[in-house]
């Protein structure tokens, strides 16, 4: 069975508009199998890097087929969303013309939507517990929601809709 998670990244890098320069970092090679021989490889810093001309946006992907989504507030708790992720994406945001988040799939409510970063530290900084769902990330991300359409197996997102949104949202891009 294919790794939906893979999936999902791979349907995303087929949307992507052919002007739109895309960029995904190699995996790391502990994210292969469970070779518990591995003890130290590179993080990758996120999922992807697009690049429209003006604005390079670092993404880090995340599909689930759950309620909510778990995340490492330290590097020693597990989660999906992982510690070093969150911190790569905080340091990319500090650079001018960077934005930098997720991009969450929902599977259950067949939504996809963008939390900046800086919205998802206020939103993990403000809940008591270490994972969040659809209605905490509303309450305190201000998250944009990706249009997309159903293929007959795959989905195609509409990757030019969403960065003319993120340009214009002043919450997103400071």
């Amino acid at each position: 069975m294919k790794n939906i998670g893979k999936v999902f990244e791979q349907n995303w890098k087929n949307s992507v508009p052919k002007d739109i320069f895309f960029y995904r970092p190699p995996d790391s090679a502990q994210s292969f199998g469970t070779n518990s021989n591995l003890r130290f490889s590179a993080k990758s810093p996120c999922d992807c890097f697009l690049f429209d001309g003006n604005i390079l946006y670092a993404l880090e992907q995340k599909s689930v087929g759950t309620q909510s989504i778990s995340f490492e507030r330290e590097k020693t708790d597990k989660g999906v969303i992982h510690k070093h992720q969150i911190d790569s994406l905080l340091k990319f945001s500090m650079y001018r013309n960077v934005v930098s988040g997720f991009i969450f799939d929902f599977r259950l409510s067949d939504k996809t939507y963008f939390c900046n970063i800086n919205d998802f530290l206020i939103m993990i900084n403000n809940i008591d517990k270490k994972s969040f769902n659809e209605k905490d990330m509303f309450e305190w991300c201000n998250p944009i929601e990706i249009q997309k359409k159903k293929l007959k197996v795959n989905y195609r997102y509409d990757i030019d809709q969403f960065l003319k949104i993120v340009k214009e949202d002043t919450n997103v891009l400071l």
